[in-house]
């Protein structure tokens, strides 16, 4: 079963995934087509989406919540998705030249810090102002929680839901991070 729709048109297969929102995170396995992050939650074609052998954890209690067979998650509260084992490249004739550009973006009780690629010529924030997608991918990003520490990690790729950022930091070229800087001055 797919929550696609695409029986017959794609090879459906399960994705582990992690969908992080404003109070719980949600460990499991989707059936999904596509092989990109972002693509995942922009081509959904209804308002929520089944993780399948769920884990959902409140960030206020700190406590894993048992498994369950499946738990349906609002499209619309979803602030990140991380698929680890999506790679996320695109194919060569589809492929448009970008270049890097260092993001920070606020959505509490997350914050994320890394890079959105934008089409060469492009402004840096037009590769997250300017984009028809509701969920565009970061890389290199890590994800910090000053109120759920336990929650602070890096990640290779994950999709951000862009409309939800309550503070944008989008700067042209590779990500310059404080750790960086404080290295400089030794």
């Amino acid at each position: 079963m797919s929550a696609f729709g695409m029986e017959g048109f794609a090879e459906v297969e399960a994705v582990e995934v992690e969908i992080y929102t404003s109070a719980y995170r949600i460990a499991g396995t989707i059936h999904t087509p596509f092989r990109r992050v972002a693509e995942i939650l922009n081509q959904l074609p209804s308002g929520h989406i089944t993780i399948d052998d769920a884990t959902i954890t409140d960030y206020a209690a700190a406590a894993s919540e048992p498994r369950v067979a499946s738990a349906l998650v609002s499209v619309d509260e979803i602030l990140v998705m991380v698929a680890a084992d999506l790679a996320g490249e695109a194919r060569a004739e589809m492929r448009i030249q970008k270049q890097p550009a260092w993001a920070v973006l606020s959505m509490p009780p997350l914050r994320l810090d890394g890079t959105v690629h934008v089409p060469v010529g492009s402004r840096a924030v037009d590769g997250l102002l300017n984009v028809a997608d509701r969920f565009v991918p970061l890389t290199d990003v890590r994800l910090s929680s000053g109120a759920h520490p336990s929650l602070d990690r890096e990640i290779p790729i994950l999709a951000v839901r862009r409309d939800r950022a309550q503070v944008m930091v989008v700067t042209d070229g590779a990500p310059k991070r404080a750790t960086d800087s404080d290295a400089d001055k030794d």
